[in-house]
């Protein structure tokens, strides 16, 4: 992704769009009394990909990311006739669930 951000300047300059307006809206929505505050974009990253999950969730909440709207080309439809884990991980309580 980052040789494409660099071989195309309008996809790299969406890219760049992307960090700064995540890192914006976070934030925003971060108390601003909090100890430790998030710092770059996308997963944290302040240029480039660093997470490809963090870039299309970006998109699929609603956030204009164009390495989120290529992921989701590529797993898309979510189609899962099943659970997505089965099993249980070494050390994972089974009978925990989340809270709520």
């Amino acid at each position: 992704m980052e040789a494409k951000a660099t071989a195309d300047p309008t996809f790299g300059a969406a890219l760049a769009d992307a960090h700064r307006a995540y890192a914006e809206e976070r934030d925003t929505l971060a108390p601003s009394d909090a100890g430790r505050r998030p710092r770059g974009g996308v997963g944290g990253a302040t240029t480039g990909v660093k997470c490809l999950h963090a870039h299309y969730a970006h998109t699929r909440a609603g956030g204009s990311n164009p390495v989120g709207a290529l992921v989701a080309g590529w797993v898309e439809p979510l189609d899962c006739t099943g659970p997505c884990v089965s099993g249980t991980p070494p050390g994972l309580d089974p009978a925990w669930r989340e809270p709520g």
